[in-house]
C-alpha cells in the first residue's frame, strides 16, 4: 500500500461510525440463491478531493438478532451447535458454537424476533430481554447488521434437539457454565470456538456482571 507523500499527519477522532455523502446506484442482481447478491456502485470524495469510485458486491442479510440465553439460577448458559458451511470451508470444524441468532422477519420487532429465535433454536422463550450490544458482522461482505440480546431462560425446559424444520434448521442445544464460559476468553491461542457473536456476547458478559446482576434481580 502505497502512501501520499502530500497527505497531511493524523489527529484525534472520536469513537463513533459517520455517515458520508455519496452516489450510489440502483442495486444490480448478481445471483439469487439463499440470500439475495447485489452489485453496486459507490462514488464519494476520495484523497484529495477527487472522487473515488468502487464496485462492491453485497450479500443481502439485513437485520438480525442474536440471544445470550443466560440461567441465573443454574449459573449458566445455553448455547447451541450447528452446522454452517461458511466455517466448514474455512476451518473444517463446521459445526459452530453459537447463540441464538437469526434474520428478522420483515416488519418483525428485533425483541419479537429475538423471542421467536430463542423458542426454534432452544425451545425455551427468554422471560426478559436486555439489549446489549449492535454490530456487523463483516461489512465489508454483507450489510448484514446484528441487535444482540441477554435473554433469561429456565435451563431446565431446553431440549437436548431444536431447530426450525420448515428452515431445514437443526440445532443442538448444550448448557455450559458461566465461569468454563467466561474462562474460554483467556484460552490459548487458537481458541477452542471461531464464532464472532458468541464471542462478543460473552465479552459484553465478563465487562458487565454488575448490569447483569441489577437485570436479573429486576426480573426474578
Amino acid at each position: 500500500m502505497s502512501v501520499d507523500a502530500k497527505a497531511g499527519r493524523a489527529s484525534l477522532g472520536e469513537l463513533a461510525d459517520r455517515a458520508i455523502a455519496l452516489d450510489l446506484t440502483v442495486p444490480e442482481s448478481v445471483g439469487a440463491g439463499f440470500r439475495p447478491y447485489h452489485r453496486f456502485i459507490a462514488t464519494f470524495e476520495g484523497a484529495g478531493g477527487a472522487p473515488l469510485r468502487q464496485r462492491r458486491d453485497i450479500l443481502r442479510v439485513g437485520p438480525v438478532v442474536g440471544v445470550l440465553a443466560y440461567d441465573p439460577a443454574a449459573a449458566c448458559f445455553v448455547l447451541i451447535r450447528q452446522f454452517r458451511l461458511g466455517a466448514h470451508l474455512a476451518t473444517g470444524a463446521g459445526e459452530l458454537v453459537e447463540i441464538t441468532a437469526g434474520i428478522m422477519d420483515a416488519g418483525e420487532e428485533p425483541e419479537a424476533a429475538a423471542r421467536r429465535e430463542c423458542r426454534e433454536e432452544i425451545g425455551v422463550a427468554p422471560r426478559a430481554l436486555l439489549p446489549i450490544t449492535r454490530f456487523l458482522p463483516t461489512p465489508g461482505v454483507t450489510d448484514e447488521f446484528a441487535t444482540v440480546y441477554l435473554g433469561l431462560v429456565d435451563s431446565t425446559a431446553v431440549p437436548d434437539v431444536a431447530g426450525e424444520p420448515g428452515e431445514t434448521e437443526l440445532t443442538r442445544p448444550f448448557l455450559l457454565p458461566v465461569d468454563a464460559a467466561l474462562a474460554g476468553l483467556s484460552a490459548p491461542f487458537p481458541a477452542p470456538f471461531a464464532n464472532g457473536f458468541v464471542l462478543i456476547a460473552l465479552q459484553w458478559f465478563a465487562l458487565n456482571r454488575a448490569r447483569v446482576d441489577a437485570f436479573v434481580a429486576a426480573n426474578g
